[in-house]
């Protein structure tokens, strides 16, 4: 589905705050309602545009290998797993990355749940120690910063490396429970499903959302005019960690970046319009000076985004 731009301004506010009201996205973008309601509604029925709700838990990323002709049927075994969060395809050799909700024994993830996957041949665990962008910050510019404060001043913050969420009594997991069929349900009907008043379920959304999970549309990047998409590995000196940082946060390609336990500490997903943007990403960004080595890859395949399966394969 081909977007003009109120779709893609619509879509951008859903990424920011992806339980927003059309009559605030409205007032925000300076669109009429109905106009709003009729567009929003288009992309979610199409499928172009999902609202998903995203945990805050701390996470753990795998490389997974596999036979050739097993790759598909293993990516979509990942993908299948409730704890996967993001599952990729990539080529330049073919793999398999996947984003897991970190377990408290990493080593079963590692030595026995995703080597008993039929067809995998081998599996590294790489820790993530610090997020600079996570899916739930991106949003490639569809909105102004103006605009993106109004309808989220939190918008952009990253959740913690170690996962630190606030614990959950019955009738919070309760009302997670009622977003996770449908993001966008109303505080009154949320409130008649799991029987508590209305005041109750606004004031206990406010503190789970943006606190022990996030909810925000899922967007794939060719929707928005960036079907070019790969990950980037690269070896950082450590006095240059923090230029780098900056330099991967101050990108709208840029949906992920994360520092982590491996030789090429940071990895970066990245999703540009053309190929010859891809070029002048790795050879002219501001922090390509400061690296000591790059190692890249495109994406053959998505399996998974923010935790949900996808049509992109």
């Amino acid at each position: 589905m081909a977007l003009d731009e109120i779709d893609r301004r619509v879509a951008g506010a859903l990424q920011v705050d992806g339980r927003a009201s059309w009559r605030r996205i409205a007032g925000v973008i300076d669109v009429p309602v109905s106009t709003v309601v009729r567009r929003g509604n288009a992309l979610l029925e199409s499928g172009d545009v999902r609202i998903g709700v995203m945990s805050q838990t701390r996470t753990v990323l795998l490389e997974v290998q596999a036979h050739a002709g097993d790759v598909d049927a293993v990516a979509r075994a990942l993908a299948a797993r409730p704890s996967s969060i993001f599952v990729y395809v990539l080529g330049s050799p073919v793999r398999i990355l996947v984003e897991e909700h970190a377990s408290e024994e990493n080593s079963d993830l590692l030595l026995h749940d995703i080597p008993a996957i039929p067809g995998v041949t081998g599996v590294a665990l790489i820790p993530v120690l610090e997020y600079y962008r996570t899916l739930t910050s991106w949003m490639p510019g569809q909105l102004t910063p103006e605009e993106t404060r109004a309808l989220n001043p939190a918008f952009g913050q990253v959740p913690p490396a170690d996962g630190t969420v606030p614990a959950l009594d019955e009738v919070d997991s309760a009302i997670l429970a009622v977003l996770e069929r449908d993001a966008r349900a109303a505080a009154i009907d949320i409130a008649a499903a799991v029987g508590v008043s209305e005041s109750a379920v606004r004031r206990r959304l406010g503190v789970l959302i943006g606190g022990a999970v996030d909810v925000r549309a899922v967007v794939a990047p060719a929707v928005l005019g960036l079907p070019i998409a790969g990950f980037v590995w690269l070896r950082v000196r450590p006095a240059a960690v923090a230029t780098v940082a900056a330099a991967l946060q101050a990108s709208p390609f840029v949906r992920y970046a994360a520092f982590t336990l491996a030789d090429e500490q940071i990895l970066v997903d990245v999703a540009v319009p053309t190929v010859a943007e891809l070029r002048r990403f790795l050879t002219e960004s501001a922090w390509s000076a400061a690296v000591d080595g790059i190692r890249a890859a495109s994406v053959v395949g998505a399996y998974k985004r923010s935790g949900m399966l996808t049509r992109e394969v």
